[in-house]
């Protein structure tokens, strides 16, 4: 090694050399917007628990002091914790129970469901800013016939493609059979992500007798027949057929046969 050379850079002693690069850091967040985001995030669950938390005070009995200072239940007011137990569940029984309430709530729940797994594949995917690694934020998202749909708004340094080229991950990540990323017209830092889990017009199909007559078959067993007096439907009416015409008749030629060659010539000439 000459004496000139410029010394390797190691990182600490005994530590492989490297060549020079730059090395982009995120810059520590602060630990209040932190934990304001993780409340924006858990909004749906916090409210969920608030207002259980809610039900059990309000159907217990209320508490007073007593002449030594001890806190204790006034008598006759409030349920005690077995029945405040059984009504909760009851309530929980009757909402899983009702077709409408059930179905509301295990779309409602699936929706925020997707709303975190949306951010976890954006985290996962590295789908964020250069220099402050921040992610896009989930901002809404709301059940849909076919799935659900999440609001996304992109931070500065995204772009809508960066998000539609993870729509491979973001269907396999929300067991769904489809993503689709679409952008807002009026703002391109919005984007929507729709995920698409079924079909609602593969198990619902429109029946009409005017398949049935398109492809001629007029005796299948799920239709109704013309066959009986009884029949629901008509026999159509079959228009008269046409007589069919006569064979031209084939040309005589008068003369002798020239061996089967057409006649006579001379009628020609």
């Amino acid at each position: 090694m000459a004496r000139n050379a410029a010394p390797a850079r190691t990182f600490g002693a005994g530590k492989a050399r490297v060549d020079s690069f730059e090395i982009i850091s995120a810059p520590p967040a602060n630990p209040a917007v932190r934990v304001a985001a993780l409340l924006l995030r858990l909004r749906a669950e916090l409210l969920v628990l608030a207002v259980g938390v809610w039900a059990w005070v309000a159907l217990g009995p209320d508490y007073v002091r007593d002449e030594v200072g001890r806190i204790v239940a006034v008598p006759g007011t409030g349920f005690e914790t077995s029945t405040r137990v059984a009504l909760f569940v009851a309530v929980g029984l009757v909402l899983a129970g009702l077709p409408w309430t059930r179905r509301f709530l295990f779309h409602r729940a699936q929706a925020v469901l997707t709303r975190h797994r949306v951010r976890q594949v954006l985290v996962e995917c590295r789908v964020l800013n250069s220099r402050s690694r921040a992610c896009p934020l989930t901002v809404w998202a709301r059940p849909t016939r076919v799935g659900e749909v999440v609001w996304v708004v992109l931070r500065a340094g995204i772009a809508p493609h960066a998000v539609a080229d993870q729509a491979e991950e973001l269907a396999s990540a929300c067991f769904a059979r489809e993503a689709r990323v679409i952008p807002w017209p009026r703002f391109t830092n919005v984007v929507r992500v729709e995920i698409i889990r079924r079909d609602p017009l593969a198990p619902n199909l429109i029946r009409s007798d005017l398949f049935r007559y398109a492809s001629g078959d007029i005796h299948d067993p799920g239709w109704p027949t013309t066959d009986g007096p009884d029949s629901p439907v008509p026999t159509p009416r079959r228009k008269p057929s046409r007589p069919a015409l006569p064979a031209a008749p084939a040309p005589a030629f008068d003369g002798p046969s020239d061996n089967g060659r057409g006649g006579d010539w001379s009628d020609y000439v």
